[in-house]
């Protein structure tokens, strides 16, 4: 059976203590019995919330409400527990919580004002959508996906599978996506110092930076920006209408490069083997590898052969460099 508890003046010595005149700032307290594995909701508005995971078999809920009337409602228990800051007229005002929650729980946040959002010491799912306030995830979460509209992401701890959507804020992801990162920004710069399986970036503006992958694809588009990309094992596929490309690594695979007016730079190891087709319509090629052309159109055998390696370009520059 869910168990429901109201946050209000009637049970204000258990739950909701408010300090102060009408219209001080009121204090909350609060805590709920719930599953060492269930989901928890929280929304808020303005403000700040901090989600930490514990080793108790409850959620609680501390710290303020600033608006009078406002009040923080916990309820369910047990497989799902909610956390609501509501206003008594309408659209609540900033509060400043911290939500303590089971480890295992899987989180869901949702922040439609102005509120940042840090999540740590959870090992379950954690999804996020927040409007204007940057979001922080760390800890060990087996799934992270986060939507973001104008606030800076960064996710620093170590998950199986992270999607990252945001508009217009940077996105940093300096912990470990063992499987697969996808990143969708249309204005924010997305900086990748952690280590990635396989990624999947897309980016209108905001320039790309990928420092460790570890072996799967890579699929990256991007329309004005620059993308530098680093690892081991690379393959895949790389797009830019006007930004630069630098790859630098190993290959693992099949690798296509397309850009239009920006100029593309490939970074290989000197024992590398590959079959390498480049492709310029008005750019210049330069290899430290011997290359036979024919037209715009330049050819050879690195090594003994290996991966197809294949760039295309417009009016972009070409450089295969030894390193």
């Amino acid at each position: 059976m869910t168990h429901i508890r109201t946050l209000s003046l009637a049970a204000a010595a258990a739950a909701l203590l408010l300090a102060g005149p009408a219209g001080a700032q009121q204090q909350v307290n609060a805590r709920q019995a719930a599953a060492s594995n269930g989901t928890v909701t929280i929304e808020i508005n303005n403000g700040a919330l901090r989600v930490v995971g514990w080793g108790r078999g409850e959620v609680q809920v501390t710290g303020t409400v600033e608006r009078d009337g406002d009040r923080v409602q916990l309820e369910g228990g047990g497989r799902r527990t909610e956390v609501r800051v509501e206003g008594r007229r309408g659209r609540a005002g900033p509060a400043s919580l911290e939500v303590r929650v089971p480890a295992g729980s899987s989180v869901e946040v949702t922040a439609t004002g102005n509120a940042p959002i840090t999540v740590s010491g959870v090992n379950g799912a954690v999804e996020t959508v927040t409007r204007n306030g940057a979001t922080r995830v760390g800890g060990s979460p087996r799934t992270v996906d986060i939507t973001s509209q104008n606030g800076s992401v960064t996710l620093e701890g170590e998950t199986d599978r992270a999607v990252i959507s945001s508009m217009s804020g940077p996105v940093r992801l300096t912990g470990a996506v063992r499987q697969r990162a996808e990143i969708n920004s249309m204005n924010g710069a997305v900086d990748v110092s952690g280590s990635v399986g396989e990624v999947e970036i897309s980016s209108l503006n905001g320039a790309v930076r990928v420092a460790n992958v570890t072996g799967g694809r890579v699929e990256i588009t991007s329309v004005s920006a620059s993308v530098n990309v680093t690892g081991t094992r690379l393959r895949g596929n790389v797009e830019s209408v006007a930004g630069s490309v630098v790859l630098s690594g190993t290959l693992g695979g099949a690798l296509n490069v397309e850009s239009h007016a920006g100029s593309v730079e490939l970074r290989l190891p000197g024992n590398t083997g590959a079959e390498v087709q480049v492709t310029s319509w008005s750019g210049g090629v330069n290899s430290d590898w011997r290359l036979h052309r024919e037209g715009r159109e330049w050819s050879g055998t690195l090594g003994r052969g290996g991966p197809n390696v294949s760039i295309t370009t417009f009016s972009g520059s070409v450089k295969l460099t030894r390193r």
